[in-house]
């Protein structure tokens, strides 16, 4: 009988200076207590979690009972390489007939997949619940015949209610264990973590973002959220900011030992972060601040002067070409020269005043 499918109560006699263990047997256990060994590091990407909260909430919408049951089935698709397993993708399966999956459906799709994301093969599934259930056990033993290492993904929508601070999803690997001298499967929690890349965070950030584009949103609205993002940022900042303090007085007093290594990683944070009330931080935002304005101004002037430009062309287009010699010249001209509202006299003379205008400058 192995110690995974067992719950021990011990009793301890201090009288006697040893202890007496009482072992009661638990045939329906389903989830072990004890960590994983199989050694796999599992990463689960956005996309994932969106998939599986999107086909929730559509299906609550179809058919609250059935969504409140946490009667979802999807496979999970994931890219191995050794013991590290990447959770890329998923997609949705049909509602099991009397916990019996369709497995030939689960071909048909995964051949599908395969023609789109050959890279990709088929790791799992995912459900709904707080925890894995007889029928969840029924359902992965058909599985392992696809995948001999599947793994089981298990979300809870009501699990982030309350301010919870934990993930609300887990995942879980199967393992044989023996009972009363008979072979049994059962759920095993496995360790996990988030991955994402570039484009995935700007995708998520994006979607966590309020729609402007609906008749009843509007800018304030967009605006509140982007303040109340930076409010929470910075709080975090300031809350990360004083346990590090609390961490060094405690550690200057003695309460708690003096890890040398974090005390060179925070001191290496703290010259990384910028001097707000230093004298050569003023200085140097002051010229900062004066070039970016006299950029800004010489744009201006630059948009003004082009404006003007194009305002003169059309003036002399609209009219007709101006003769320079001769005596048929139009009245206010003088014989020989250009015209000053010619295209060549109208930008020799705003090129004249931005020499002027540069050198007063």
């Amino acid at each position: 009988m192995s110690a995974m499918d067992i719950e021990e109560e011990q009793r301890s006699t201090e009288n006697t200076g040893s202890s007496t263990t009482t072992t009661t047997t638990n045939t329906t256990v389903i989830v072990s207590s004890v960590q994983a060994s199989s050694g796999l590091s599992i990463s689960i990407h956005p996309l994932v979690l969106l998939n599986i909260s999107d086909h929730y909430t559509r299906l609550k919408l179809q058919d609250p009972a059935i969504a409140e049951k946490g009667r979802i089935y999807g496979a999970i698709l994931a890219q191995q390489s050794g013991r590290d397993i990447d959770i890329i993708n998923s997609f949705e399966l049909p509602m099991p007939q009397q916990d019996k999956v369709d497995l030939d459906y689960l071909a048909m799709k995964q051949e599908q997949l395969k023609q789109v994301f050959p890279h990709l093969d088929f790791m799992g599934w995912y459900s709904l619940g707080i925890t894995p259930n007889e029928s969840d056990l029924k359902i992965h033993e058909q599985l392992l015949q696809v995948n001999e290492s599947a793994i089981y993904l298990q979300l809870d929508p009501a699990g982030i209610a309350g301010g919870a601070k934990e993930f609300p999803v887990k995942i879980y690997e199967s393992a044989m264990d023996i009972i009363d001298e008979q072979a049994r499967l059962v759920f095993v929690r496995a360790p996990y973590q988030i991955e994402t890349n570039e484009a995935e965070r700007v995708a998520v950030d994006h979607v966590a973002k309020p729609s402007t584009s609906s008749r009843d949103a509007s800018l304030s609205n967009a605006m509140i959220s982007h303040l109340t993002t930076q409010r929470n940022a910075i709080a975090m900042l300031h809350a990360r900011i004083q346990f590090l303090q609390q961490y060094l007085q405690d550690a200057k007093e003695g309460k708690i030992p003096l890890d040398h290594d974090i005390v060179r990683q925070i001191s290496s944070l703290c010259r990384r972060s910028p001097l707000m009330n230093s004298k050569e931080f003023d200085e140097q935002f002051a010229v900062e601040m004066d070039d970016v304005l006299l950029v800004a101004y010489l744009t201006t002037i630059t948009k003004g002067m082009d404006t003007m430009n194009d305002l003169i062309d059309k003036f002399n287009l609209g009219h007709g070409t101006i003769q320079t010699t001769g005596s048929r010249d139009q009245p206010g001209m003088v014989p020989g020269k250009p015209n000053i509202m010619s295209p060549a006299g109208g930008r020799r003379r705003m090129l004249r005043m931005f020499d002027r205008q540069r050198q007063h400058s």
